[in-house]
C-alpha cells in the first residue's frame, strides 16, 4: 500500500504545484495536462511510428549485449588472464558519459541505426558483463566437480545456471539503460524515435508534449521491467526473490 500512496502524493504535488502558482505551468504543467496529452500522442500514428523505431533500436542493442556480454561476462569470472586483459578497459569505459560516445560513433558510422544501436550495446555491455564475471566467479569448485563426475566435461552447463541470479540482475539494470541510451541518441542524432519527436517538441516551446513523452517513455520502462520480473519467475521458478 506504501508505493502506491507514495505515487499518489507524487502526482497530486504535481498537479497543484502549477495550479497554485508554486512552479511556473510553462515549466511544469499539470499533471492532468500531461495525462491528456500522452494518452492523444498515443492516438497519433506519427508517434507511434517513432515508438516503434525507438522500441527496434532498443531491443536490437539489448539483444546484442547480451549475445555478447554473458558469455564474455562468464569467461572473465572463470580465467584470469582473460580477466585481466578485458578488466581494465571496463574499468576505462565506466565512468565515461555514454552520451559523450555518440559523436564518436556518429563519426565512425554515419547517422543511422548503426550509431544508435552501437551505443546501446556499449551502455549495457557493462553490467551485463560484470554481473556475469561476478556470478561465474562464485560457483562453487564442488558443483563443477560434482558435474564432471557424472561425465559432464562442459563446465558452461553448470556455470551458467550457477550464476543465473546475477546474470538477471545485470540484465534488469540493462534494460534501463537501454533506454536511456537510445533516448540520448535520439535527442543528439534527431532524425527518427522518441527522442527526436521530444527534441521536436522542445523547439516548438510544447512543454506538454515533452513531459507527456517523459511520462510515456518512463511507464514503459516500468512495464518492461514488470514484464522481465514477471517472466523470469514464470520461466525459472527456483530463482523466487533472486530476480
Amino acid at each position: 500500500m506504501l508505493g502506491p500512496l507514495a505515487v499518489a502524493v507524487l502526482l497530486g504535488l504535481w498537479e497543484l504545484a502549477p495550479r497554485a502558482g508554486w512552479v511556473r505551468a510553462q515549466s511544469v504543467p499539470p499533471f492532468s495536462d500531461v495525462a491528456r496529452e500522452a494518452v492523444a500522442l498515443l492516438g497519433r500514428p506519427e508517434f507511434l511510428g517513432d515508438l516503434a523505431t525507438s522500441g527496434a533500436r532498443w531491443a536490437a542493442g539489448f539483444a546484442l549485449a547480451v549475445l555478447a556480454g554473458v558469455p564474455l561476462g562468464a569467461w572473465m569470472g572463470r580465467s584470469r588472464t582473460m580477466r585481466g586483459l578485458v578488466d581494465p578497459l571496463l574499468a576505462l569505459g565506466y565512468p565515461v558519459p555514454k552520451a559523450a560516445l555518440i559523436l564518436l560513433f556518429v563519426l565512425w558510422f554515419g547517422a543511422g541505426d548503426i550509431a544508435r544501436v552501437g551505443i546501446v550495446v556499449t551502455g549495457c555491455l557493462i553490467p551485463i558483463v560484470i554481473s556475469a564475471m561476478h556470478g561465474a566467479a562464485g560457483v562453487s569448485p564442488q558443483l563443477l566437480w560434482s558435474a564432471r563426475s557424472l561425465g559432464r566435461r562442459s563446465g558452461a552447463a553448470v556455470i551458467l545456471p550457477a550464476a543465473l541470479p546475477q546474470i538477471l540482475s545485470g540484465l534488469r539494470i540493462a534494460i534501463a539503460v537501454a533506454i536511456f541510451t537510445v533516448l540520448a541518441s535520439e535527442l543528439l542524432i534527431r532524425g527518427s524515435g522518441v527522442g527526436a519527436f521530444m527534441f521536436d517538441a522542445l523547439d516548438n516551446g510544447q512543454t506538454v508534449t515533452v513531459f507527456a513523452v517523459a511520462a510515456i517513455v518512463a511507464v514503459a520502462g516500468l512495464l518492461l521491467d514488470a514484464v522481465y520480473v514477471f517472466a523470469a519467475r514464470r520461466a525459472l521458478p527456483w530463482l523466487e526473490g533472486d530476480v
